[in-house]
């Protein structure tokens, strides 16, 4: 295993075979309970818990699992879990070029930046939910063109059912008005460069305003001056680094755009409040690679 780079897993990589776009499990069947290994996704996945326990890390968050969740991984994050034997649901994997056509029609808060990654549902919620998933199911396997149509219009009604529960259970993540659009599109975009832009003012001239409007929204919405917004996901994809590769501390302050070693290990530390020798050395999120 190359630990000079966080593992990129594809559908074909974990289930051993390839699949077009859409991809339904049932996690009994097909699914692994013992993921330890952290990774990234290029796909999306929707992974509906009906029954369960252990614990799901994603970027630094460990949430403990339980029946009737739903949990959203987007591409890049880092994630792996350890669940119990018996778990059940259903595993759906979209490749990005099915959301980005869902995307056109509207955007999924649980597929942004900074957002929660687990939503919990009740008995009867998660069973409307399974009721779906069944019809997709059935469908899904068919090679006729209109019934694949079908499945798309069914799973992209799943898809803002869900979006519609999410938002109550998460209303701060509405982004429906045009200042919340702003920031959707700051944290995107800081997605994208972070690695090699680290200026408000060059996100403020790829949205049209000006730096201290950008300033103004991002206390508003995001808690925090924009260019600790900016600062905190590159100390993110730093943490991802350091517990997931065997790159040193110098390669890894390089690759994040940092040519002063120092100056690296002081914004780490203030914003993760050790200094990143430190961080590795107590961080056992993680498993070892066996």
């Amino acid at each position: 295993m190359d630990k000079q780079s966080i593992p990129v897993l594809s559908v074909g990589n974990i289930l051993g075979e390839e699949t077009l776009g859409i991809t339904l499990f049932r996690h009994s069947v097909k699914g692994r309970n013992e993921f330890e290994q952290p990774h990234k996704h290029d796909f999306y996945m929707v992974f509906f818990v009906e029954k369960g326990s252990g614990v799901h890390n994603v970027d630094f968050t460990q949430y403990n699992v339980a029946d009737y969740q739903v949990y959203f991984i987007r591409p890049g994050q880092v994630h792996n879990w350890s669940l119990d034997v018996d778990t059940t649901g259903f595993q759906l994997m979209l490749s990005t070029e099915v959301v980005t056509v869902f995307s056109n029609l509207g955007q999924f808060p649980f597929f942004g930046q900074n957002v929660p990654s687990c939503l919990s549902l009740t008995k009867k919620e998660f069973l409307e939910f399974r009721n779906h998933l069944h019809e997709i199911e059935i469908v899904l396997a068919d090679t006729d063109i209109l019934i694949k149509e079908i499945v798309l219009l069914r799973l992209h009604l799943l898809l803002k059912l869900l979006q519609k529960d999410y938002l109550v259970q998460f209303p701060e993540h509405d982004s429906s008005t045009k200042p919340e659009k702003i920031i959707k599109n700051f944290t995107a975009f800081i997605d994208e460069y972070f690695n090699h832009e680290s200026s408000v003012n060059f996100y403020a001239d790829k949205l049209n305003i000006t730096p201290n409007y950008l300033n103004i929204l991002s206390q508003k919405y995001l808690k925090m001056p924009a260019g600790d917004v900016i600062k905190e996901r590159t100390i993110l994809e730093a943490k991802r680094l350091l517990t997931s590769t065997d790159l040193s501390i110098k390669e890894i302050a390089y690759q994040l755009g940092f040519n002063d070693n120092g100056y690296f290990t002081k914004v780490f530390k203030k914003y993760a409040g050790k200094t990143p020798g430190d961080f590795k050395e107590s961080y056992n999120f993680y498993h070892p690679y066996p």
